[in-house]
């Protein structure tokens, strides 16, 4: 598996200051919010939009993420680790899952 450039790369990289959009959620209010990522939690996402700092869960979610050059959709499950940990761990989580498409 190449993973040098590949948009996969995106699991295992720092999510603040990355541009992202609710895409999938059991509440359909969150469907549609999006922002820039200002903090991350094991468990949350806080999302800077324009009508303030929004925290969601990552599990259960779908995210639409401006990465890199490519706009990625990647469920929140696959993200629900510490940040550093996910990090760490990142490569591993991308080699057993196909979920991160284009």
């Amino acid at each position: 598996m190449k993973l040098k450039n590949s948009p996969a790369l995106v699991i295992a990289d720092e999510w603040i200051g990355l541009e992202v959009e609710v895409a999938d959620s059991p509440n359909p209010c969150e469907i549609g919010i999006k922002g820039v990522v200002v903090d991350e939690t094991m468990k949350t996402l806080k999302i800077k939009t324009n009508r303030g700092v929004k925290t969601l869960e990552k599990s259960g979610r779908t995210f639409r993420v401006k990465y890199k050059n490519w706009v990625l959709r990647v469920r929140g499950d696959l993200i629900a680790f510490r940040p550093e940990d996910r990090i760490k761990k990142g490569i591993m989580i991308i080699k057993r899952s196909k979920t991160v498409c284009r």
